[in-house]
């Protein structure tokens, strides 16, 4: 349930409608409110020079004065916002675009503006019922100037926060702060199975030799945005069964695939706990409700989610670089910024030390072994395509390399250093083999070399 309230959060949280609907509510509340305000007592005790209203038509024609302005400047906080996400996706990549819209400052901006709107829509509708001697809105026609006024500030404060932005270092600075706080919160549900399935024999079946009724097929074709294995252990509990998934978050499956296969339990077979057939009667005779059961807790959608998705949280990172390292945009400073913030990041990714994880019910029975993300595959997306789109360029192959000596003196399994090595030879042979400067392929070589003999004596002090 907790990984679907985490789905669903990151879709509302990056919408544009959802934090203005909240504003919108609050602004048509606080309305109704002010314009049921005794005023008289309150303006009378004010200074003289505090403004005063004398007729309910007066306030109506400021009012709608108000609302004409505050319009005008919500349309222009608009047109701002597309041309930056206009730019945003074109020099920083389209998957970044998300953060543009999930950023609150932009939201609660926005929701600002449309929040005094329907606050000065709400207060007109009501006054429109009031007649000419009845009580003038005093409260509501000064709280409708102090709400224009706040507009007009947050107004300058945002086309100053869009400008800062779109700035790739800022860019790559939040999207690198969202990646770590991804891998923490993953850690935290799935470090106690990472480290069962490798102290323990945790086994995956073959999906393309399983043909049975006891395999898990994709209920619909997508990427699988997230797996909920607290609900899914829930499940194999309640029906005596052992879940073995062969995906994991981010793959793209298609409708039918085999996913993964259903076990039965080596004590008690695979019927349920309390009703069901005999211990003998085979599993693949299960009833298609333990399918159904199953298929919910795997959230298939038509677009990746960073929030459960690791690698597709890495990749946001990488399209930065890739962006900036295409023949129409040609920025390898900016590359190098990202590279530099993966290299943060990726010490924390050193606890995904095994590709699969083992879940266990309360008497130790094995539940559920699935395929998770490793250190090796956030590795492969993290430098794969950077550094084959960056061959012939020595300036970021060399910030490549050290990062990855940085990253080999804070490896915590030996698994981790091998990880690490193959990934400096890839930037030693994509160098000989691409660079044509002797003296820059040389120095990219010592790099490669730094890193290989660090790992080396890393290798050889644990033999010792």
């Amino acid at each position: 349930m907790f990984h679907r309230f985490i789905r669903i959060w990151e879709f509302v949280g990056h919408s544009l409608w959802f934090t203005p609907l909240l504003y919108a509510i609050g602004g048509a509340v606080l309305s109704l409110l002010a314009i049921r305000l005794p005023g008289e007592d309150i303006i009378a005790s004010l200074p003289d020079f505090w403004p005063r209203f004398e007729t309910v038509e007066t306030v109506q024609d400021l009012t709608s004065t108000l609302l004409a302005t505050l319009v005008t400047m919500t349309t222009f906080a608009l047109s701002v916002t597309m041309v930056v996400l206009t730019l945003a996706a074109g020099s920083l990549g389209p998957r970044t675009i998300r953060n543009f819209m999930g950023d609150p400052k932009t939201q609660n901006a926005l929701g600002s503006f449309v929040g005094t709107i329907l606050f000065l829509i709400t207060g007109l509708v009501l006054m429109g019922g009031q007649t000419d001697d009845g009580a003038v809105p005093q409260i509501a026609a000064m709280t409708g100037i102090a709400l224009f006024v706040v507009s007009l500030f947050v107004l300058i404060l945002f086309v100053h926060h869009l400008g800062r932005s779109i700035v790739a270092d800022h860019v790559i600075q939040k999207v690198g702060a969202n990646l770590e706080e991804t891998i923490s919160s993953s850690l935290e549900t799935l470090s106690g199975p990472i480290d069962n399935a490798a102290t323990e024999s945790c086994t995956l079946p073959d999906a393309g030799a399983n043909t049975s009724d006891r395999t898990i097929t994709a209920a619909k074709s997508g990427y699988v945005q997230g797996i909920d294995y607290d609900d899914l252990l829930e499940v194999a509990i309640k029906h005596n069964i052992r879940v073995a998934l062969t995906v994991r978050a981010g793959q793209h499956v298609i409708a039918g695939d085999i996913i993964g296969e259903i076990g039965k339990d080596e004590n008690n077979g695979t019927k349920p706990s309390d009703t069901g057939p005999s211990d003998t009667e085979p599993t693949d005779t299960r009833p298609d409700a333990i399918h159904d059961a199953i298929a919910q807790q795997i959230m298939i959608g038509s677009q990746r989610t960073a929030m459960l998705d690791i690698e597709f949280a890495l990749r946001q990172l990488v399209e930065v670089a890739l962006r900036a390292l295409s023949p129409g945009i040609n920025d390898p400073f900016t590359a190098i910024a990202v590279i530099h913030r993966l290299g943060r990041a990726l010490p924390q990714a050193m606890d995904f030390h095994y590709p699969m994880g083992l879940w266990r019910d309360d008497q130790g029975q094995e539940r559920i072994c699935a395929h998770l993300s490793d250190f090796g595959g956030m590795m492969n997306a993290a430098f794969n395509q950077i550094r084959q789109s960056a061959s012939a360029k020595p300036d970021v192959l060399l910030p490549m390399a050290e990062v990855l000596e940085s990253l080999t003196g804070l490896a915590k399994h030996p698994k981790h250093l091998e990880i690490l090595r193959e990934h400096a030879r890839l930037i030693g042979r994509a160098a000989a083999r691409d660079i044509a400067d002797a003296t820059d392929r040389k120095a990219v070589e010592r790099a490669v070399n730094r890193v290989l003999r660090q790992q080396q004596a890393k290798d050889d002090y644990s033999v010792s």
